[in-house]
């Protein structure tokens, strides 16, 4: 009885993906951690261009 390596491969995948899914909708977070997560500061090159063009 041979088993073939994609047959494997693809079990691990199906594994992998379903323990990840798992995790993830079993996996407590507080909402002061999701709205932290969310701000982000503006990157250097956009502040660059918004000093650049507040001198004109």
């Amino acid at each position: 009885m041979a088993v073939k390596l994609s047959s494997v491969v693809m079990v691990l995948m199906v594994a992998f993906i379903a323990k990840i899914s798992f995790e993830t909708a079993t996996g407590e977070k507080k909402h002061s951690e999701i709205n932290q997560s969310n701000d982000r500061s503006p990157a250097s090159i956009d502040q660059s261009y918004y000093d650049h063009m507040n001198k004109r």
